[in-house]
């Protein structure tokens, strides 16, 4: 399978991924578990690439 550049979602898409990890916990009332918290993290990293790319067009 030949690599292909890496398409970030957008920022819309990954902020309603993030909520939907803590909205799940929260309606469940438990702290998200350790794969979720793992999930997370790159949810982020990958939110704040998209806002640097973004703002790097915007430049």
């Amino acid at each position: 399978m030949p690599d292909r550049p890496r398409e970030t979602p957008s920022l819309e898409a990954l902020n309603d991924a993030i909520r939907c990890l803590y909205a799940r916990a929260g309606e469940q009332r438990r702290p998200l578990t350790a794969d979720e918290q793992r999930i997370y993290q790159v949810l982020v990293a990958a939110w704040t690439e998209a806002v640097q790319d973004d703002q790097e067009l915007a430049a």
